[in-house]
């Protein structure tokens, strides 16, 4: 009886066995709020006063065979769902890619560029062809090798790209300095019957195209989902006290790690507001000296001066802690001063009185009496001469 009235614990209540399992789990509840109408991260959704306008265009997002980077374009009045393949209109001509995100409405102040249209759904028997090329691919890149090889020419071959309907070839190839291959399109061009396009690509290029393992286990962020390769620089790898030996740093391209741009700014954050190694502080065992740090844990080691015995300490309990973000403080409105009342005065009538004649003139005499004295006394000041010395 027990176990009948025993009700079923939801999914969302279970531990996840494997990452695998965590992450379809994640993906079901992200799924679910999407469904109810939930806001979602610190998205606008749900929000009338940020709603889009009726008459702002409803765009879908692709990404190409070989780019990590999503493009819009305009679906028109074609019916997509994600998953999809579509074949849309680019500078290099037609062709084909995925749909990552469905149609829906967006604000046109953030486009840029010019907005083309998708062009049409494909359908099985277009699928079936792109697949038959990607096959023949191999094919195309053993023959670019070996008329590389007759030629003589310093050029590695990387990969070889059809197009969707097999009338555009691209070649990307790798060479360490610039390389006249004119002559080796005309041959390959007889060869393949189709265009052909020699692309020479650099060592970040080479390795998205060609795949791999980085040194964290999984697949290369550059040819997974790696959208623009970001600005490094070996300030990075100081900020997060890594070895400083450009071959520990470096990927597969040997260039520096895409990665140390991720955490880059949250170790500047809090490296700002946490001790440095080899300062002397206070901590709540007594006094002692920083050997070592976590940055990402906000935990401290300090070594005490006493025993000389290492202890760990948060940032908080030594007196460091994460700068807030300022708050805006609030706007005071002064109420406005009171205005006095006007009153109203009935105006009296002015009657003008006329000055005697001889007051009048007895203060001009006053008047230029002064003037006069003042002129002779400027004068005498001006006009006096120094004494005449006597002649020997």
């Amino acid at each position: 009886m027990a176990d009948l009235l025993e009700t079923p614990t939801p999914d969302y209540l279970k531990m996840p066995a494997t990452l695998d399992e965590a992450r379809r789990m994640a993906r079901q509840r992200f799924k679910e709020r999407l469904e109810h109408g939930e806001k979602i991260g610190n998205c606008d959704c749900g929000d009338d006063a940020k709603a889009v306008d009726a008459n702002a265009p409803r765009l879908t997002g692709v990404r190409f065979v070989d780019s990590g980077q999503v493009y819009y374009f305009d679906p028109l009045d074609i019916s997509l769902s994600v998953g999809d393949w579509v074949v849309v209109e680019t500078s290099r001509g037609k062709e084909a890619a995925r749909v990552v995100i469905a149609p829906g409405q967006v604000r046109q102040s953030t486009l840029k560029g010019e907005l083309k249209s998708v062009l049409r759904k494909m359908d099985d028997a277009d699928i079936e062809r792109m697949q038959r090329f990607k096959r023949d691919s191999s094919v195309a890149i053993k023959t670019f090798g070996q008329k590389i090889r007759e030629r003589r020419m310093p050029m590695k071959p990387i990969t070889a790209e059809y197009n969707f309907d097999g009338t555009h070839l691209t070649l990307n190839f790798t060479s360490p300095d610039r390389v006249d291959f004119r002559e080796l399109a005309k041959d390959l061009a007889s060869i393949f019957r189709c265009r052909i396009e020699l692309r020479q690509v650099g060592p970040r290029d080479e390795a998205r195209l060609l795949g791999g393992l980085g040194r964290c286990g999984r697949t290369l962020c550059c040819s997974s989902w790696l959208p623009v390769y970001p600005d490094i620089s070996m300030n990075m790898a100081k900020t997060q006290d890594l070895p400083l030996n450009p071959g520990k740093v470096s990927g597969v391209c040997g260039r520096l790690l895409c990665c140390l741009s991720y955490e880059n700014e949250q170790y500047r954050q809090m490296k700002a507001v946490m001790p440095r190694l080899g300062q002397a502080i206070d901590s709540p065992a007594g006094p002692g000296m920083v050997v070592s740090m976590q940055i990402l844990k906000e935990l401290v080691t300090v070594r005490l001066d006493a025993d000389h015995i290492d202890h760990v300490f948060s940032s908080a309990d030594l007196g460091y802690r994460k700068p807030e973000p300022p708050q805006a403080a609030p706007i005071q409105v002064a109420a406005p001063p009171l205005q006095p009342r006007p009153v109203r005065v009935d105006p009296e009538p002015v009657v003008p009185v006329e000055a005697p004649v001889e007051a009048a003139v007895e203060e001009g005499e006053d008047a230029a009496a002064g003037e006069a004295s003042r002129r002779r006394r400027r004068r005498g000041r001006g006009s006096r001469r120094r004494p005449v010395e006597p002649q020997a």
